[in-house]
């Protein structure tokens, strides 16, 4: 969908709301503290709300997401969500509060508002052919003078925040922030994006990949270390190059997009990352769609700050 005819779509806060409505709501009112569904009458003077009969609470359609109380339009939020899943990168919370007219703080609690709808949407086993792999985020310094000091040592054993993540071969990804690659924190996590296990696995040559393989359809790893990058085995196309790009990716845009994410916030743009992967074949209105559908509660900007 075209900028213009998004606008045209969702340029008042009443076409957004009944859309939001539709995706949240599509077979009527859902009450968000007892669940009761079609069991509401609308509340005089206050458009949008319902108040339920069996336990009379008002709510609206925003009640348990985090849209409940915000002071900005319907519309804002929406114009907010194309601008974020529209790009293949993402964009600066700078940008995002020039095309809004809000200030910088207003954009940024925004834009982490909206990556938590979309890290809390359904999700799939991964089938078929996974790729996993690790990367630490942080980039590297260049060009630096004699007298400068040297930056850390990359790769495996740095103090880098390390980000994990499977990617699946024409599919899906899925991420996960850790403290180091370790079966502890690997194990778990492949298991449950995969289904116990229903996937091919490929990795690389890191040892503890061996003893999660072992409860997946099968496991194939290239040996970077032997400058092994791709091999074919049975008709598989042995490689890592997947997970690579998934990476390249994230990275070029936190270079180029968001300059800096902090340790503390990287499993946040992480999924946004995932999401806008995960959705690349969607028109930029499903993926909106999708979005909305997403389970989160109210994110306020002090437990962002804190």
């Amino acid at each position: 969908m075209k900028l213009r005819s998004f606008m045209r779509k969702f340029g008042t806060d009443e076409a957004c709301r009944e859309h939001l409505e539709s995706v949240r709501w599509p077979d009527g009112p859902v009450c968000d503290r007892c669940g009761s569904a079609n069991a509401s009458a609308p509340v005089a003077g206050r458009s949008g709300f319902h108040q339920c009969r069996p336990c009379g609470k008002q709510f609206s359609v925003t009640a348990g997401t985090p849209m409940h109380g915000t002071h900005l339009p319907l519309h804002v939020w929406y114009l907010a969500m194309y601008l974020i899943l529209a790009s293949s990168k993402g964009i600066s919370a700078v940008k995002l509060g020039e095309h809004l007219g809000v200030q910088y703080r207003t954009a940024w609690h925004l834009g982490h508002r909206i990556r938590a709808m979309l890290a809390g949407g359904e999700k799939l086993p991964l089938s078929g052919v996974v790729e996993a792999d690790e990367s630490y985020i942080g980039g590297k310094a260049a060009n630096l003078p004699k007298s400068a000091p040297r930056p850390e040592k990359r790769g495996r054993g740095t103090k880098k925040p390390m980000l994990f993540a499977a990617v699946e071969r024409g599919g899906e990804a899925r991420t996960l922030a850790i403290p180091s690659a370790s079966a502890a924190a690997l194990a778990p996590a492949l298991w449950n994006w995969t289904g116990m296990g229903g996937a091919i696995l490929v990795t690389d040559e890191l040892p503890v990949y061996r003893w999660i393989g072992r409860k997946m359809q099968a496991h194939h790893a290239v040996n970077h270390g032997s400058k092994e990058y791709a091999r074919s085995e049975g008709g598989l196309r042995v490689h890592t190059n997947t997970a690579e790009g998934f990476f390249g990716l994230f990275k070029r845009a936190i270079v180029g997009v968001w300059h800096q994410v902090s340790p503390k916030h990287l499993h946040r743009y992480a999924s946004e990352h995932e999401f806008r992967w995960s959705s690349r074949q969607d028109d930029v209105s499903d993926r909106i769609a999708r979005c909305l559908l997403g389970n989160a509660e109210r994110l306020r900007l002090r437990e962002l700050l804190a």
